[in-house]
C-alpha cells in the first residue's frame, strides 16, 4: 500500500464545483432559517441572521452569523444560532 498524497488542485476544483456549492448554500440557508424562526416573537418573523460567502485559500464557503442586536442577545442567552446548526444535517 502506498501513502496518501493530497491533491490540492483536485480538492479546490471539487469544492468549487457548482454541485458542492449548491449543497453548502442549501445547508447555510437551512441554518439561517432555523435560527431566524427561533427569533419569532408575537407572530412576527425577524431576520436577525445572515449568510455570508467567504473565500478561503482552497475553496469558497458560507458563514451564518448574527446581524442584529436581538440575534446577538438571543445567541448569548438562548444559543439560538448554535442550536440551529442541527438543521444543516437535514
Amino acid at each position: 500500500m502506498g501513502r496518501f498524497k493530497p491533491n490540492r488542485a483536485g480538492y479546490a476544483a471539487l469544492m468549487g464545483s457548482p454541485q458542492v456549492q449548491a449543497v453548502i448554500e442549501g445547508k447555510a440557508d437551512a441554518v439561517k432559517a432555523a435560527a431566524d424562526s427561533a427569533l419569532s416573537d408575537g407572530g412576527y418573523r425577524y431576520e436577525g441572521h445572515e449568510v455570508k460567502e467567504v473565500e478561503g485559500k482552497l475553496a469558497r464557503g458560507r458563514v451564518v452569523r448574527t446581524r442584529t442586536d436581538q440575534a446577538r442577545y438571543s445567541e448569548a442567552k438562548r444559543k439560538t444560532l448554535s442550536k440551529a446548526l442541527g438543521a444543516a444535517r437535514g
